[in-house]
């Protein structure tokens, strides 16, 4: 009987070993694929362009050719958020803006496009049409700016242009690639929009389109250039300068009105503009303060809102 017991013991101690080893190869399995999920996660397709695919309820009623149901998982929220996106966007108040859609500025923008396309245009009665009524346009929308602009960020800030179109397709191919009413942020270009490049009608129509376009998102400085006696000095400049452009290309009469009726649009550009209340942005160097019980900022307000700066001021060099 004695022998019968420990048998029946020693059976059930194996068949225990046996299952512990068990458990062990189940653990070290386990926590091996815990590892290598860590080390290896699995990442999420972040392409924009990528299909998005929804989990899919299989459950049907055994029809044939029944179509699967598509249900969102609660896990991606894109849609969500954009939904959310579009009823805020829906309530904001909406922004009178007559000039967005105008033909006028559309017939600018599709040169911009491809000006190699649009040279009849360019050379046109209508472009030089276009330019007078976008000017006259443009001086009520800067006439309402002060002389120092608050932007806040992000904002994208340009340098000199200088007639080179080249330069403003790179930009718009790789930082407003969707156009700028599109792309987040705010734009300050900082001056010298003519002179030197041989695209100075280009640039010019192109810039203040953007602005009479996106007056609350482009915002242009006034630089040395946007003066009538730089950009008139075609003995220096030559072919280059704002003003032989201007006559070459739509002969004296009208091409000295041209320059004049740009040049009152650059009589009434902002000065300089502060980021964030805290870069100052100019386009040549931070100014001479005019009275000791003033900061420079007070100083630049105090600038009528249309100057002519022709003749220079006698303490200038």
């Amino acid at each position: 009987m004695s022998e019968l017991v420990a048998k029946d013991v020693q059976d059930k101690d194996e068949e225990i070993a046996r299952l512990q080893e068990k458990i062990m190869s189940l653990t070290n399995q386990l926590e091996s694929a815990v590892q290598a999920s860590r080390t290896t996660p699995k990442r999420r397709q972040m392409n924009p362009d990528a299909q998005i695919i929804h989990q899919v309820d299989k459950t049907g009623t055994g029809r044939r050719h029944e179509r699967p149901v598509l249900r969102p998982t609660r896990e991606r929220m894109g849609r969500n958020a954009s939904i959310c996106t579009q009823q805020v966007m829906a309530a904001l108040p909406a922004v009178e803006n007559d000039y967005a859609n105008h033909p006028l500025a559309i017939r600018i923008l599709d040169m911009f496009q491809s000006p190699s396309s649009h040279l009849d245009y360019l050379n046109s009665d209508q472009f030089a049409k276009d330019l007078f009524k976008l000017c006259q346009k443009v001086r009520h929308v800067l006439e309402r700016e002060p002389r120092v602009v608050y932007l806040q960020s992000p904002a994208y800030i340009f340098g000199d242009i200088h007639g080179n179109l080249e330069d403003l397709h790179f930009f718009s191919d790789n930082i407003w690639r969707l156009g700028m009413g599109l792309t987040a942020g705010n734009f300050l270009f900082l001056g010298d929009y003519v002179d030197r490049g041989m695209s100075c009608l280009e640039v010019t129509a192109y810039l203040l389109a953007m602005k009479l376009q996106l007056p609350d998102k482009v915002y242009l400085l006034r630089g040395n250039h946007e003066t009538r006696d730089v950009n008139g000095w075609e003995e220096h400049y030559g072919e280059r300068s704002f003003i032989y452009q201007c006559r070459s290309r739509f002969g004296d009469d009208i091409g000295y009105r041209i320059w004049e009726a740009c040049n009152q649009v650059f009589d009434r550009l902002p000065l300089c503009g502060v980021v964030d209340q805290d870069i100052f942005c100019v386009h040549g160097g931070i100014p001479r303060p005019v009275a000791r019980d003033t900061t420079r900022i007070q100083d630049i307000l105090n600038v009528p809102k249309v100057a002519g700066i022709n003749p220079p001021y006698e303490h200038e060099d």
